[in-house]
């Protein structure tokens, strides 16, 4: 690479950066004191594991420090964005701030998107400008400003498809590597890109493969078969290890998808609703280039000259296409109003249910500002190369850029109240960060988003296991742990459970709980006076042996759960694992085709069981073990409520406890009138254990 292409590279570069800079506005100045709570509170907290993981410990990556005691794999549970270590290593092992960290990252992103396209188009036009035009498309599409990180990551896919391009024509091993190197970069950035970059580079290869007969003829032969199958190689050997951990937690946690969230969240068929997302400029531009050759001397007629000199833009306009026909789901909308008509979407899934983790279809529309911003290129340098003059090609050039800009203005960009960063993070966590040993905690209260998702970006000051967490999927036995915990400490069956599973610290935010319970800011004071005075009185005269107060930081409250006098739960303790749809939320709760239970039993001895359950649809045996001993089998009639009762030998602390059956497909029960392929067996209305 000479000086020339290193200096062009570099303004590159720059100018992107710049156009970041305001294009992204206010967020280059907040870089190190805002992160958002959900979402990017938790990509926050999953950057810094992992970074931190990937350097101290790597074999224990995917057993995070939330969700405990469930937490062997709860890393898996949603991205682990290992690809993103190449650049958090270097800036966190600097600046040892992962706010900083991740929002730099983040911001990256955005001039890598732009250059990795910019490389692409300028490919295939050989114009600057229109190069630099996709690349502003692609980089700043609206979507891409309110987004998490690992859902930014696609600034591997145009370096992938420029390796491919090249391999195409050359057959070099060094182009397939460097393609399967961008693939491998894209997958361990996100799944959801990685699965992305998949469907990208499969049609791509087809698009070549179909309308190219000297690069079919080329793949085939021997040279290019066995570098191809190298490449793959490498690719499954390096994902593989990545890999396994999401298929453990799938079965682990019932982290499966089904049909059902695609279906909730695709696009309507509604062309309107189209042009608003991406834009007229982005649609006019990407038809010039799908229509207009490059050439001046192309005929503009459909006919395999037409095709063979516009194969690159016409596959991109099928990749474009498919990828909307995918965000349409898996049956079509009109309206917002479902047809029953089922589309593409359903049929690839009953080939490839694998697809159904992209939950949010409309996520299909990063593809297709890809596919578009590889046309638009082609439509730029389809008006330059027509203008004759040079002073006039530039101003209608620059006046492209303004254009592309102006599509792509979203300033000022909405920046979320931030949580606490650097020195203003709360007291109690540096506290945490004291204590020595191998430290469990819980924090109440535990709603879901406004809670958890803090207590787990927090966590990256102090790194101590907790029971709280915050993922894509919910973790049954900790959000029992956790809802019990809010609800009921202290009393003998949590204070019991806790010093079980050893948690030695419960964490209370009382202003917290006032928002909780709807109590106005003017009695928060008073509120926060009574529920300690309650909570303290309520210790000290049952517990005053069990539980003491560790520390107080503001209007957060720390309590120690000791090891020792024992408690003693008052009841069995049912603690619901894999295998239930609404075991820890509903009255109503139902049984998949396998159920396990934790049973925490403060003494062993005899106990009984008592359930009521209804089979779904037809007739169906429910059987029971208890510690891997099977207690019988019982047939349930369709139709009504069926009790079971059984005797047994509990042990003192957790016992597992088996339910099995055989269940079935909503799809399959003609009443539901539904494709959805949610699996159940049985609803149970009622399960109990006690001693007789």
């Amino acid at each position: 690479m000479n000086r020339k292409i290193i200096r062009e590279y570099v303004i590159i570069i720059v100018l992107y950066a710049l156009l970041t800079a305001i294009l992204t506005y206010p967020m280059i100045l907040h870089v190190s004191d805002t992160i958002g709570g959900g979402d990017e509170a938790f990509t926050c907290w999953s950057l810094t594991w992992t970074t931190k993981k990937v350097l101290e410990d790597p074999i224990n990556l995917f057993k995070a420090n939330i969700f405990y005691p469930a937490n062997e794999y709860s890393l898996a549970l949603s991205e682990h964005l290992t690809g993103w270590t190449i650049f958090s290593i270097p800036v966190y092992g600097i600046t040892h701030d992962p706010v900083f960290t991740h929002n730099f990252v983040r911001l990256l992103t955005f001039v890598l998107c732009g250059f990795g396209m910019y490389l692409l188009t300028y490919r295939y036009t050989q114009n600057r400008y229109a190069a630099f035009i996709a690349g502003i498309f692609f980089a700043f599409y609206g979507y891409r400003m309110a987004i998490q990180l690992h859902l930014l990551a696609m600034q591997w896919i145009p370096l992938m498809l420029l390796f491919l391009d090249k391999f195409f024509h050359s057959l070099k091993f060094r182009d397939i590597g460097a393609a399967s190197v961008f693939f491998i970069l894209s997958a361990l950035s996100s799944w959801y890109v990685g699965i992305f970059t998949t469907i990208i580079g499969v049609l791509f290869v087809l698009g070549y493969v179909i309308l190219d007969l000297e690069v079919r003829n080329g793949l085939i032969s021997k040279k290019a078969v066995v570098r191809i199958l190298i490449s793959l190689a490498f690719i499954i050997i390096t994902l593989t290890p990545f890999a396994l951990p999401y298929f453990e937690a799938s079965q682990h946690y019932d982290a499966e998808r089904d049909l059902d969230e695609p279906m909730n969240s695709s696009w309507s068929c509604d062309p309107i609703f189209l042009m608003n997302q991406f834009g007229v400029l982005f649609f006019i531009f990407s038809l010039v280039g799908l229509l207009l050759p490059l050439s001046r001397n192309t005929a503009l007629k459909p006919d395999w000259e037409f095709v063979r000199s516009q194969k690159i833009p016409i596959i991109f306009a099928g990749i474009g296409i498919i990828s909307y026909v995918l965000a349409l789901g898996p049956v079509l909308k009109i309206n917002g109003v479902q047809t029953g008509i089922l589309t593409p979407y359903y049929f690839f899934y009953s080939i490839i249910p694998y697809i159904a983790i992209i939950r949010d279809l409309s996520r299909f529309s990063f593809i297709m500002s890809l596919a578009g911003s590889v046309l638009i290129g082609f439509g730029v340098a389809a008006i330059l190369y027509r203008i004759k003059k040079d002073d006039l090609k530039t101003i209608v050039a620059i006046a492209c850029i303004i254009l592309a800009i102006i599509g792509s203005w979203h300033v000022p960009v909405q920046i979320p109240a931030s949580l606490a960063t650097g020195d203003q993070v709360p007291e109690v966590y540096r506290w945490l960060a004291e204590q020595p040993g191998d430290v469990k905690i819980i924090e109440i209260p535990t709603r879901w988003i406004e809670d958890n998702s803090e207590y787990t970006y927090y966590s990256v000051y102090h790194w101590k296991e907790m029971v709280n967490g915050y993922s894509g999927r919910d973790v049954e036995l900790a959000s029992k742990i956790m809802r019990d915990t809010g609800g009921y400490f202290p009393s003998d069956n949590i204070v019991s459970l806790l010093q079980h599973i050893g948690v030695k610290y419960v964490i209370i935010h009382p202003d917290r709980i006032r928002i909780v319970e709807n109590i106005p800011d003017e009695q928060a004071e008073a509120f926060i006076s009574q529920y300690l005075s309650v909570l303290n009185q309520k210790i000290e005269q049952n517990y005053n042996s069990t539980i003491r107060m560790a520390g107080s930081f503001g209007d957060t409250i720390v309590y120690e759960i000791l090891e020792t006098p024992e408690v003693l739960p008052e009841d069995v303790i049912l603690l619901f694992q894999n295998g239930w749809f609404g075991s820890n939320t509903f009255p109503e709760f139902y049984l998949k085709e396998e159920g396990k239970i934790k049973a925490y039993a403060g003494t062993t001895g005899e106990y009984e069981l008592y359930f009521m359950a209804e089979p779904i649809y037809t007739e169906k045996n429910l059987s029971l073990k208890i510690n891997g001993e099977n207690l019988g089998t019982i047939t349930a009639p369709a139709g009504g409520l069926t009790e079971g009762r059984s005797n047994f030998i509990l042990h003192k602390g957790m016992n597992e406890i088996t339910f099995t059956s055989t269940c079935t497909q909503l799809c399959d029960i003609p009443e539901m009138k539904t494709i959805s392929d949610k699996c159940m067996s049985f609803k149970f209305v009622n399960l109990t254990i006690f001693q007789p």
